[in-house]
């Protein structure tokens, strides 16, 4: 026998065996990441799209007012390549979870939480940042940046923050966009972690629709 097949012949079992416990693992995160956001976001009806097998879903919910519709997309590390997840590590880190809520109220104006160690990789990832309001906010062991256009708005971003406190560590970046109606969240999903710190974040978001003709809190200034 060759010298190198008994290697190659590792290999292969080293990988076949890692295909195996990656796609169970991956699984296994997917099934909690779903259960724990519908456990948070209750939805009427619930619609997912498989990603590449073993990478993730697309999802879409029918949610219950003031709130119309969720929809989102989380993608797993590639824990079934052992070849390419130490790469994987290098450039990406951590799965990722992203979730739009959509409602037919108006919302008071432009937003933005950012855990600070993600917005100082890339401050251009806000388009129009520079004519925004600024601040630094720490809670807990995590700094964060606040950037807002309206009056009052900062106070309605540190008290989501507060509320978050001992929840949101794993939170990147949380964001109103009144122009579609729309919150968006960015988030490291943590296993038990991920439904209180959506929860949270969903039932003080609701403080933040405005009803009737008026502004509903008087803290969004006219543009």
């Amino acid at each position: 026998m060759e010298p190198y097949i008994v290697p190659l012949i590792l290999l292969a079992l080293v990988t076949t065996g890692g295909y195996f416990w990656g796609r169970k693992k991956n699984r296994w995160i997917g099934a909690w990441i779903a259960r724990e956001t519908e456990a948070a976001l209750r939805p009427k009806e619930t619609e997912y799209v498989n990603i590449g097998g073993c990478i993730g879903y697309h999802f879409t919910y029918a949610l219950a007012a003031p709130f119309r519709e969720a929809k989102g997309t989380f993608t797993l590390l590639p824990r079934h390549s052992l070849l390419y997840l130490p790469i994987s590590f290098l450039i990406r880190r951590h799965d990722r979870f992203y979730l739009q809520i959509f409602t037919d109220e108006r919302l008071p104006g432009e937003g933005h939480i950012l855990r600070e160690d993600y917005y100082l990789k890339d401050k251009d990832r806000i388009a129009g940042a520079e004519a925004m309001r600024r601040d630094r906010v720490v809670i807990g062991t995590k700094a964060y940046v606040l950037l807002w256009k309206h009056s009052g708005l900062d106070r309605r971003l540190r008290r989501l923050l507060e509320r978050l406190e001992g929840r949101g560590e794993t939170l990147l970046h949380v964001c109103c966009y009144p122009g579609n109606r729309n919150f968006f969240l960015y988030i490291a999903p943590v296993h038990g972690r991920l439904e209180p710190l959506l929860r949270t974040a969903v039932e003080e978001l609701k403080t933040w629709l405005v009803t009737g003709g008026g502004d509903g809190s008087g803290d969004a200034e006219k543009n």
